[in-house]
């Protein structure tokens, strides 16, 4: 595949090439579950329209299914009684906290579209949680999708665009949407120039772009790129 004409605009022929290779690539290397940072990456194509589809977990809420252990010792006006017969067993919600333990883990799906009218890769967010913790509101996105060190900069039209809630293109609910007005900018900008094939433009995109909502490009893969560009 030759590198990409322009870094300010994709064709669809780079777009789709750059997700294919990202598919293989991820799934080439095997990362055990323990420690990927992806639970999958595939391409969707729902009514012709080509998604590439990235999920991780979404770590549980702390409050769910935690129970603080009340120190004991002298003093402590938690303690139980020195009475021997008068020990009784700690109630806990036991039902509750069996539901969230063994509850799916909730996951966080970051679709990657190809722009039509900016031409550039864009990205919808949407969390799938069985116990419908997270709906699609700007607290669900502060509290548990964008990085704390990104508010500030994500509440304006930095250099992520700003994030607002959209309608999803195909699957037609509202999701969190990162608006692409300035991507061609960044990447032109962060590329310095160079050509790029159209697999390490869509890690480069990645990148810049999805830092601050929890999208990282696992290290595995990182070093997978730097390897062929040695050879």
């Amino acid at each position: 595949m030759d590198p990409v004409a322009s870094l300010l605009h994709l064709s669809n022929a780079e777009f789709h090439s750059a997700c294919t290779a990202l598919v293989e690539s991820y799934d080439s290397l095997n990362i055990p579950s323990a420690t990927a940072k992806w639970t999958s990456v595939e391409i969707r194509a729902p009514y012709g329209t080509h998604i590439l589809r990235i999920t991780r977990e979404l770590p549980q809420p702390k409050e769910q299914g935690t129970h603080v252990q009340v120190p004991t010792g002298p003093g402590n006006p938690h303690d139980p009684p020195d009475d021997d017969d008068s020990e009784t067993p700690i109630q806990e919600d036991d039902d509750e906290a069996m539901i969230t333990s063994h509850s799916p883990s909730p996951l966080i799906h970051y679709d990657i579209l190809l722009s039509p009218t900016y031409r550039v890769p864009t990205l919808y967010i949407h969390i799938s949680d069985p116990l419908h913790r997270f709906p699609p509101t700007m607290s669900t996105l502060y509290t548990h999708v964008i990085h704390p060190a990104c508010i500030d900069q994500t509440k304006t039209a930095g250099v992520m665009g700003g994030i607002t809630i959209a309608d999803h293109p195909v699957e037609n609910r509202p999701v969190f949407f990162v608006h692409p007005c300035r991507t061609a900018e960044v990447m032109e900008a962060i590329s310095g120039g160079r050509k790029m094939l159209p697999f390490d433009y869509l890690l480069m995109w990645i990148g810049a772009m999805g830092k601050s909502v929890g999208l990282e490009v696992p290290i595995e893969m990182v070093a997978q790129g730097k390897k062929k560009e040695s050879v």
